[in-house]
């Protein structure tokens, strides 16, 4: 019987433990939650910046910049992308810009029902004007090591954004900071990108119902204690 309140315990305690870190794990991703929005809307509010320079610099991170270049032939479709509960792709498109360096361009959201047959959209080839928000690079999760599928000539399918493997398929160097795209601007489609997830109240929200479920195992732990002294 002895053996038996023990293991009680050690489980009692496992989950007061385990409870007590994911709340303080919620906390954390919270904090850092809330100083990405403090960041993301102290750059929104400045005025849009003409760039042609320095894009791998944080300082112009979630900032509405303007650049000037024109469209690579290649086109990337980054799969499993839902809006409005319709399957899709962002498109993907690398940039270069007057100074001779690289950088890719999310252009937004499309719609895509066949998925046995992607169909190519046009790319204009001419000089360009774009403006949108530099943000870094956000890698989605994987069900496979094949992270790229050729559709076509420059036409390749992603299953995530890896940079490094882009930059092979099109023999490129590409900046660290991707441009997504502002939907006024030419080639661009429907935006979805958001820069939060998840805000910095969710996650506190969640913290203090962990916390609460620690303080129920807690009381539970003590009434189980005082209810096998009294016996």
């Amino acid at each position: 019987m002895k053996k038996v309140r023990w293991a009680a315990l050690i489980t009692f305690f496992a989950l007061f433990v385990l409870t007590l870190s994911l709340g303080a794990w919620q906390i954390n991703r919270g904090y850092e939650k809330k100083e990405l929005e403090n960041t993301y809307s102290t750059q929104q509010s400045y005025p849009i910046e003409e760039i042609t320079y320095n894009l791998d610099s944080e300082n112009y991170l979630y900032r509405n910049v303007s650049i000037k270049g024109t469209f690579l032939k290649d086109l990337f479709y980054l799969d499993n992308k839902i809006h409005d509960g319709k399957p899709g792709v962002s498109v993907l498109s690398p940039f270069r810009l007057e100074n001779g360096k690289t950088i890719m361009i999310s252009r937004g959201w499309v719609e895509m029902k066949d998925r046995q047959n992607f169909e190519k959209i046009n790319t204009p080839l001419e000089s360009l004007s774009l403006v949108g928000t530099l943000r870094p690079v956000s890698k989605g999760l994987t069900l496979s090591s094949e992270t790229s599928q050729k559709l076509g000539e420059n036409f390749y399918l992603l299953q995530t954004l890896a940079l490094l493997e882009i930059e092979k398929l099109i023999d490129q160097d590409l900046n660290t900071n991707v441009l997504e795209l502002s939907e006024l601007s030419p080639a661009s489609f429907t935006s979805i990108w958001q820069p939060i997830n998840l805000s910095s109240y969710r996650h506190f929200g969640y913290a203090f119902q962990w916390f609460g479920l620690a303080i129920v195992i807690l009381v539970g732990v003590s009434l189980y204690v005082l209810r096998g002294r009294n016996k």
